[in-house]
Formats: C-alpha cells, sequence, structure tokens
C-alpha cells in the first residue's frame, strides 16, 4: 500500500453508509476474533452484502480524499511548470503566425515533446489543467490542454513514444487556423449566431493551409488538423466524411477537443468549467459519432480519477463523490454532508453541477 494511503485520516463508518470504491483501514472480525475481511480491502457491493449478512454495524474505513498536498508531487510541480511555459510559449506562436502567416514549427514541437513526457512521467494530469487560474485566452489554453489530452489518450491506447508525440503535436496545432480569423469569434463560439459560426468553422481550412506548407509536418498531423471536427456517422465538418476515411490521430484529437471544450468553454463562468462528469458523460453519449474505443478508454481512465471530489448537486446540496457511474459519471454516487450516500443514478432531478474548488 502506497503511502498516500497511510497519510489519510481513518473513520468509524456505520454500515448504511459504506459504498463499493471505500478501502478498509482495519480487519474486520467476528466476534470470536476471526478476520472477516482484511484491512486495506477495497469494498465491493458483495463485501458490503456479506458484512450485512454478518450483521457488522460498523468498520473503520479511509477518508476519500487524502490530506497530502499533490503539489508536493515533484514530478507533478515540473508538469506544472511546463504547462505554463507552454501557455506562454504557444502565445507567442500565435502572435507571430498572424504576423508573418507563419508556423514557428520549432517552438510547438518542442512544447508538444514537453507537455507528451510530462504526461506520460506523471499519468493522469487532466484534473489538475483545471485547478490552474483562469483562462483569458480560450484558444491558447485550449489549444495546450488538448496536447496534453491527447497525449495522455494515446499513452493509454499503446501508442509508442514517437506516436505520442505525433499525437501531442497534432493537438497543439489543431486550433491554428484560428490564428487567422477575427478575435472577436474565439472566444465564444458556441453562441455565435450561424453567419458568424459558419466563418468561424472555416479555421480548420485555414489551419490546414498552414501546416501543409511546411515539408517538416507529417501527412498524419495535417491529416488531424483537418479532420479534427469529422465524425464517423458523416456529420462533422468539413467534408462531412465518414468513419473509414477519418485518421485515428483526428479522431483522438476529437475527443480531448470535445471534453476539453466542455470544461473550458465558458470561461466567464468558473462554475460551468468544473464539471468533468458532465464532460464524460457527453463524450459517453457522442461515442457513436467519435470512435467508441477512443471514448470508452478515456471515459474509463478518466472515472478511476473522479472518486473523492467534492461537488454541488443541482438541488444545491453538497457532498462528495463515492462511487462513480461509469456509464452516467454525473449521476454516481455521492455522500452528503449528514451521512446518507444518494445514488443518483435513482434521482430524475438531481445530477452533479460542478466540483466544489
Amino acid at each position: 500500500m502506497s503511502d498516500t494511503a497511510e497519510n489519510r485520516k481513518i473513520i468509524q463508518q456505520p454500515f448504511e453508509y459504506l459504498v463499493p470504491g471505500m478501502q478498509l483501514s482495519r480487519d474486520v472480525c467476528s466476534s470470536e476474533g476471526k478476520v472477516l475481511v482484511s484491512a486495506k480491502s477495497i469494498l465491493t457491493q458483495c463485501t458490503i452484502e456479506k458484512l450485512s449478512n454478518w450483521q457488522i454495524p460498523n468498520v473503520f474505513v479511509y477518508t476519500e480524499v487524502t490530506t497530502l498536498n499533490p503539489l508536493l508531487d515533484p514530478k507533478l510541480q515540473k508538469f506544472l511548470n511546463t504547462y505554463n511555459q507552454s501557455v506562454s510559449v504557444v502565445q507567442q506562436a500565435f502572435d507571430d503566425i498572424r504576423a508573418t502567416q507563419e508556423i514557428p514549427l520549432d517552438a510547438f514541437t518542442a512544447t508538444a515533446d514537453e507537455l507528451a513526457a510530462g504526461v506520460v512521467e506523471v499519468g493522469n494530469v487532466i484534473d489538475r489543467l483545471y485547478n490552474l487560474p483562469p483562462c483569458d485566452d480560450y484558444t491558447i489554453y485550449h489549444s495546450v490542454n488538448v496536447s496534453a489530452i491527447s497525449a495522455l489518450i494515446a499513452t493509454w491506447l499503446n501508442y509508442p513514444p514517437d506516436s505520442v508525440n505525433a499525437i501531442s503535436l497534432a493537438g497543439l496545432l489543431h486550433d491554428v487556423g484560428k490564428s487567422r480569423l477575427p478575435l472577436n469569434l474565439l472566444h465564444r463560439p458556441n453562441r455565435l449566431p450561424p453567419d458568424s459560426y459558419e466563418q468561424y468553422m472555416k479555421h480548420v481550412a485555414l489551419g490546414y493551409h498552414l501546416v501543409s506548407n511546411i515539408s517538416a509536418i507529417s501527412p498524419s498531423i495535417t491529416a488531424a488538423v483537418f479532420q479534427h471536427h469529422e465524425r464517423r456517422d458523416g456529420s462533422g465538418y468539413p467534408g462531412g466524411i465518414t468513419d473509414y476515411y477519418i485518421h485515428p490521430y483526428a479522431k483522438i484529437v476529437a475527443v480531448a477537443d470535445l471534453y476539453d471544450e466542455g470544461m473550458t468553454i465558458n470561461c466567464e463562468n468558473p462554475q460551468s468549467k468544473l464539471s468533468p462528469y458532465f464532460s464524460l458523460q457527453k463524450l459517453r453519449d457522442e461515442a457513436y459519432r467519435l470512435d467508441p474505443k477512443i471514448c470508452i478508454t478515456f471515459t474509463d481512465n478518466m472515472t478511476n480519477f473522479l472518486s473523492g471530489n467534492r461537488v454541488i448537486l443541482t438541488d444545491g446540496r453538497q457532498g462528495r463523490v463515492v462511487y462513480i457511474n461509469k456509464y452516467q459519471p454525473a449521476r454516481s454516487m455521492v455522500q452528503l454532508e449528514n451521512g446518507m450516500v444518494l445514488d443518483l443514478s435513482e434521482q430524475n432531478e438531481v445530477t452533479i453541477h460542478y466540483i466544489a474548488r
């Protein structure tokens, strides 16, 4: 067992509030002293039913959230430093493109490689991206986020290191065409009128023209830039092509793009950008239009990191997520402040609204 578990607070939990996913901190013993369930075991529904049959009134468990400060992790701190530097580099690169109509490829490539190396070393860092200061330039932060998320997805899909770097670069460049658009189109595309949105969609073709002029950029990366808004059912743009014709890199970037868009598109509303549960549920709902394997790989890995968050429900109540519903993350199990556990999959009107920071 890791030091993380050893540093977590131990509480005595009544049986009625036990849920799958909790971890025992002490052995559960019978009245004769026989060990029924050993310490460090993760509770399952089956184990909880056995405890009920044994008439165990309460057990000792670790609290759902570690008291350690994750920023003390030097690898994580190194990645966050890389992230902040990447934002600055990409901001300057976009400014250069606006002035020269040329992509500073060396800057983008070095940044993408560093982001990919960071996520491979640290593992899941996605939730940390949204603990950083609020964005003031959506396109820049979004490009860096999509690069990091794309690299992590590629890692989870077991792509080799060179391909992970290429996919990270594709993510960093996927919206480079926005450098050619008027600034007033960039910050709230979901609220643009139809004529303005049609102009906004041209960023894909503009990006393609920028990257296709550089012989050092592989056709795979160019395809990802051009196709990241295509959908396997033919409902995407710019070409309306279907599954067979969409490059695998574009499919990865599309998932990263849609997830981050759900987290950051409303930068002026800090609550709306802090619901990974809704963003993951949206991906589940859209899996048939994207790539099911990529969506499920991403959502399954992400849900492993979402238990323990303190959340606000849509009815205003607060609690802590104690078990993730992988199929409907916004309808997971939440332990309220009074100790009651609420299974949101059984609630018609209440879901997780956002994470309380």
